[in-house]
């Protein structure tokens, strides 16, 4: 399966798992729920899944990899207690809380979270002293005396043996307690994902020419999806700094050295593309001679153009529409304070309301029960609430002077929303024109399309322009073309 599909399963099973019947009695009893195993080569994504599903549902998440626990650890230490069994006292060991059951208990009280996961990564890594102690765990949900919480759910991760010296294959006994998902590279899937995580652009362009390079094992070099993400990542934040990325960190992500030579051409490529390419003039309408050049040119720099402009308009895209949400939320944070108090203790009311929110991201924050993307909007708004108060220090009228700054926040996001109308008109003119070859048109639309907040925005906004994109190719061949694009063929061959 892909990694979408695991999604998917491992989300039903979390909820099948922790819901309960009109008894209070779980629907799953605790010992058919059995731990789900997700297998995969390495950088496929298995852990990111596990922690999409707990923040999707709400739920606590605790992970531990267990290469790093032995018996004891994992287990528990033994101790000598004094016990008294037929009138006589004797001396009896019993073991402390096992280190992963304790784990659970910590989150629950420090975040609140009566349900959740349990990850143990790696675990087909475990010493042979552990492995009895974890069919326990695995069949039973507890180590000797202790118990899994109700409402706690248990997922497993680990490599094959060919990628890991460490792992073993399991045996029955082992695999007929569990749920076994093989999860396999799955580009596709993987572009979805990349859509909303707004990876490079030319990372994304260079995997639509050489899908094969996806992924890659060619005896100790491998190529993961975790190494283009992480490439991403870096290349990102190189551009924001100022600085450019190089062949040298191209191999140092890229293990495979056929994989990296040929990135560096593209991203060359593309970086020439991008120098004579003014962003500023197609979304002002007025770059009437490129739209002819890109019309000529060959499909890799027109490629490169596609990507770099669904790029840029899914960030602008994203870019407006966090004003918005943060003026929607401003304003239900204005509406909580003045139910709160009136004028004299509005100021008060609100650092207090502010101070309750930011102690909710901290702890959000110390049981990874957030991601960055998450924690940066919330920072956002908590600086906007911030400004907010502020202004309200010397006002006559605190309550007219908070909501003054409501009505603020969503006339700057309505205007900026107005604004990128325009600009996205002219950019979809531009595509129009300038994407003469069906495949090029139908990655540019389909880079839009994946992006949810993108293509809501489009519909919303430009459904006249979308559709005359949508539709300036004849169906059957617009179909077959979407087709194969959506399936990473090697486009190369088809112009």
């Amino acid at each position: 399966m892909n990694i979408q599909q695991a999604i998917d399963q491992l989300e039903t099973a979390v909820r099948c798992y922790t819901a309960l019947d009109e008894m209070g009695m779980p629907l799953v009893p605790p010992e058919a729920q059995r731990p789900l195993f997700l297998i995969g080569p390495p950088g496929v994504g298995k852990t990111d899944v596990v922690a999409q599903v707990a923040r999707r549902l709400g739920v606590g998440l605790v992970s531990y990899t267990m290469t790093h626990h032995t018996r004891q650890s994992a287990l528990g230490l033994p101790q000598i207690r004094t016990r008294r069994f037929g009138g006589e006292e004797r001396a009896v060991t019993e073991y402390t809380m096992s280190e992963l059951l304790a784990g659970v208990y910590r989150h629950m009280e420090a975040s609140g979270c009566r349900r959740g996961v349990l990850f143990l990564d790696e675990i087909n890594c475990v010493s042979e002293t552990l492995t009895p102690a974890m069919l326990e765990l695995l069949q039973h949900k507890r180590f000797g005396e202790y118990a899994l919480p109700e409402g706690w759910v248990i997922v497993c991760a680990g490599n094959p043996e060919k990628y890991n010296r460490a792992a073993r294959a399991f045996d029955p006994v082992t695999l007929d307690r569990l749920r076994v998902l093989e999860i396999e590279p799955d580009l596709s899937a993987w572009q979805e994902y990349a859509a909303q995580r707004q990876v490079h652009p030319s990372v994304r362009g260079y995997l639509r020419l050489k899908p094969e390079d996806f992924f890659r094992a060619e005896g100790e070099r491998i190529v993961t999806a975790r190494s283009w993400m992480n490439l991403s990542d870096m290349m990102l934040a190189l551009e924001r700094s100022g600085g450019a990325a190089d062949a040298l960190l191209f191999g140092q992500y890229l293990q495979c050295g056929e994989v990296a030579e040929r990135f560096v051409l593209y991203h060359a490529l593309c970086r020439g593309v991008a120098a004579g390419f003014s962003l500023d003039a197609v979304l002002e309408g007025r770059d009437e001679a490129a739209e002819a050049r890109f019309a000529q040119a060959g499909f890799d720099e027109a490629l490169c153009v596609a990507m770099l402009l669904s790029d840029a308009l899914n960030a602008r895209i994203r870019a407006a529409e966090e004003p918005r949400e943060r003026a929607q939320r401003l304003r239900h944070f204005a509406d909580g304070v003045l139910r709160e108090q009136e004028n004299g203790a509005l100021t008060d009311a609100a650092r207090d309301h502010l101070e309750r929110m930011e102690k909710a991201l901290a702890v959000r924050r110390s049981v990874n029960a957030i991601s960055s993307d998450e924690e940066a909007r919330e920072r956002a708004l908590h600086s906007e609430i911030r400004a907010c108060i502020a202004a309200l220090y010397g006002a006559e009228h605190a309550r007219s002077a908070l909501m003054e700054q409501v009505r603020l926040a969503e006339e700057a996001a309505m205007q900026r929303r107005g604004a990128l109308v325009r600009e996205l008109s002219h950019a979809l003119d531009f595509a129009q024109r300038a994407f003469a070859d069906v495949h090029v048109r139908v990655i540019f639309l389909s880079e839009l399309e994946r992006n949810q907040t993108t293509l809501r925005f489009l519909k919303a906004n430009l459904p006249e322009p979308l559709e005359a994109l949508r539709s300036g190719a004849d169906p059957d061949r617009r179909a077959k073309a979407l087709r194969q694009a959506l399936a990473g063929e090697n486009l190369t061959k088809l112009t």
